[in-house]
């Protein structure tokens, strides 16, 4: 049963993470360290609070992978539902294996509730997971046995694994991750409210798991537009999912009546084209003049562009600048440059680049980028590239011991001077006020 707690005001709730300070957003990051685990078919021990989508996550990589994916949840099972029933075959026991156990392929068996389930399950189920056997059955080579298991803590009613045991497994302790959640839901069809509501509140995961939030959005989703209407009611159906305060945020988020684009947002990101479907109904908007759906269009883009799934997007390989820049080849000026502009602005974005902020720092009057910056300033399409360049330049000269070299540096602030007299006010401002506040002045170039 979900666990409620006291209402507050969501943007003043306290951080709290029941998987610990060390613990890995759960995303790319980790995804990265499955498949390395796959690979050496190393058991993996991935330890996290529930309902924050580890076992989606390794759904996804396996995806990624292309191998099989099957789910085993420890909870259910009695004894002979894992190690299989005796048989008596010319006076020697054998074992009937479970359906369930692999024969051959390649895949990902994932264990769920490991340190829920009794201790006559978790021996089997660990000897399965540490050797790769179950009396005379062995995992086929192509296999790697995966678990998911809640902290020890008084959060979770949970039966405690040995030390020693879990020496044997790559341990990841997991933590629920707002952006890649964000990147998730967005794709998936999360209701516009409760998308509304995760962007605006950092600490959306403290009091909710992302399960209780998907839930919220599908039943959501499935009411008519006299039920939305119908304040007391929508109160009374999210309440079975969210505490008193996230309902009222989302009551309050303006979103309740949104319907989904009929554009799919994150395909264009993707693999936006000329002669695409997109392009041919992006260009029939405008021709007929349809300004009401071109504006709206233009706000999901700064809603996912400029806000922190933007980063997970690009890590992805599913935000493409290509792509991104012959769509906003194709939008009226006006909404271009807003998308552009809260693309530049937002640091987790920074990644689509290929010139570094150290290339700006480094002999800048000099170097190629000064060549690339140029070429963008050509191309309407590209001008979010510099803004984005100026973010990251801001962010690194933000950092102290950056901030300290640079005041020692001539050359260093030389190449500033440089870099911002070609970028100009429009852009190199939030960089000349990081500049200020650090006590740094660049060498105007004479």
């Amino acid at each position: 049963m979900q666990q409620r707690s006291r209402a507050r005001d969501p943007k003043l709730a306290p951080v709290a993470d029941a998987s610990g300070p060390s613990a890995l957003p759960l995303g790319p990051r980790v995804a990265s360290i499955l498949e390395v685990a796959y690979r050496a078919r190393r058991p993996v021990l991935l330890e996290g609070p529930t309902g924050i989508g580890k076992s989606e996550l390794v759904a996804q990589v396996a995806r990624s992978l292309g191998i099989a994916h099957r789910v085993l949840d420890l909870s259910l099972l009695e004894p002979p539902d894992l190690v299989g029933l005796p048989v008596i075959e010319e006076g020697i026991t054998r074992y009937a294996l479970p359906r369930f156990l692999p024969r051959e392929g390649a895949g990902i068996l994932m264990l769920e509730e490991l340190n829920r389930a009794e201790r006559y399950i978790q021996q089997p189920a660990l000897q399965l997971l540490t050797a790769r056997a179950l009396h005379e059955y062995v995992l086929p080579e192509g296999w790697a046995c995966f678990a998911a298991i809640n902290p020890e803590t008084g959060d979770y009613h949970v039966t405690p694994l040995d030390q020693a045991l879990r020496a044997r497994f790559l341990h990841v302790p997991v933590r629920a991750d707002r952006a890649s959640w964000l990147a998730w839901a967005d794709a998936n069809g999360v209701h516009p409210a409760v998308m509304a509501v995760a962007r605006a509140h950092e600490r959306v995961f403290v009091d909710v798991p992302p399960r209780s939030w998907t839930y919220a959005s599908d039943v959501l989703k499935t009411m008519r537009p006299h039920e939305l209407a119908d304040v007391a009611l929508v109160r009374d159906v999210l309440a079975g999912y969210l505490p008193p305060v996230w309902v009222d945020a989302l009551l309050s988020s303006g979103s309740l009546s949104a319907r989904a684009i009929e554009l799919d947002v994150h395909t264009m990101l993707r693999e936006y084209a000329p002669k695409s479907v997109h392009a041919e109904t992006l260009r029939g908007w405008k021709e007929r003049g349809e300004t009401d759906r071109l504006d709206e269009l233009a706000a999901r883009l700064k809603a996912v562009l400029g806000g922190p799934e933007a980063g997970v997007l690009a890590a992805n390989k599913t935000l493409t600048l290509g792509a991104l820049e012959a769509l906003l080849a194709d939008l009226p000026g006006d909404q271009r440059e807003s998308v552009q502009d809260a693309l530049g602005g937002n640091p987790t974005a920074c990644v689509l680049l290929d010139v570094r902020p150290e290339d700006v720092l480094t002999n800048y009057q000099a170097s190629p980028a000064r060549a690339r910056v140029e070429e963008w300033k050509a191309s309407p399409a590209k001008h979010h590239r510099i803004a984005l360049l100026v973010t990251a330049v801001r962010a690194k000269v933000l950092a102290p011991e950056i901030g300290a070299e640079l005041r020692r540096s001539n050359a260093q602030r030389l190449s500033l001077g440089h870099f911002l007299l070609q970028v100009g006010e429009r852009w190199g401002l939030p960089l000349a006020e990081a500049l200020q506040k650090i006590g740094v002045t660049p060498i105007r170039p004479t």
